[in-house]
């Protein structure tokens, strides 16, 4: 299992776990980690910096994915950070990690099209698009004006 790719403590004591092997379980892991074939550390930054990027997601749902995972909650939070500030390599000066993210995801979403020529309703679809990838409400509102014409 450990051979396809990384998993969490809790991924391996679950499958263990379905294989009927629950009681060798803590010995497995302990075993694992003292090889170095199980780390949550690791994993948490690994899975976190391939959710954000070619995934696109946003912190949000990057830390709901980490924490399903059985990655603890501040472990899960701070890959998320160092994930995302790796990730948004272009942004404008001050801008926020995970605006940058947004509007990466923004922009792959558009293909090309001009946010100003959209009318209210597709902005709209195009906010709660980005709403349901994870992306906080202060970040989708900085750059799909419901109202009026501004551009990101």
């Amino acid at each position: 299992m450990l051979a396809f790719h990384a998993r969490s403590q809790a991924q391996l004591r679950a499958r263990l776990a379905r294989a009927g092997f629950e009681p060798q379980a803590d010995e497995v892991i302990a075993w694992a980690a003292r090889l170095g074939y199980l780390d949550d550390a690791a994993y948490a930054r690994a899975r976190a910096r391939a959710l954000l990027g070619a995934r696109g997601v946003g912190p949000r749902r990057a830390e709901e994915r980490l924490r399903a995972a059985g990655i603890d909650a501040a472990r899960a939070r701070a890959a998320v950070a160092a994930a995302a500030e790796e990730r948004a390599e272009d942004r404008r000066d001050g801008e926020p990690a995970e605006l940058a993210l947004c509007r990466e995801a923004l922009a792959r979403k558009l293909r090309g099209r001009e946010l100003a020529g959209l009318d209210e309703r597709e902005r709209a679809r195009l906010a709660r698009f980005l709403l349901g990838r994870g992306f906080s409400s202060s970040a989708v509102g900085r750059l799909v004006p419901l109202r009026g014409d501004g551009d990101p």
